[in-house]
């Protein structure tokens, strides 16, 4: 998988969530034939989807954001601990 394949996949998220937003939208204003306590299960389930596609959403961004950063180059080797002069001889 490559990062344009997760970007791609995040893309798709992010229109999932705008649907489920709309539904949302649409729901909330109870010109429906569902009764109140259907209503409000079905808005509370919509709603949890919408909390996990957004957590996933946010995981890929990061993977996305720290596959895309340039290396930063050769790791430098640790310098070795100094030893006193008077130790040496």
């Amino acid at each position: 998988m490559t990062v344009a394949d997760l970007q791609a996949r995040q893309r798709r998220l992010e229109d999932l969530t705008r649907g489920l937003s709309r539904e949302v939208a649409m729901w909330k204003g109870g010109n429906d034939p569902l009764l109140y306590l259907e209503r409000r299960k079905y808005l509370n389930a919509i709603q949890d989807a919408l909390a996990g596609i957004e957590s996933a959403r946010v995981v890929l961004a990061d993977v996305v954001q720290r596959l895309g950063k340039p290396s930063t180059g050769p790791v430098a080797e640790p310098v070795p601990e100094m030893i006193p002069d008077e130790e040496v001889l």
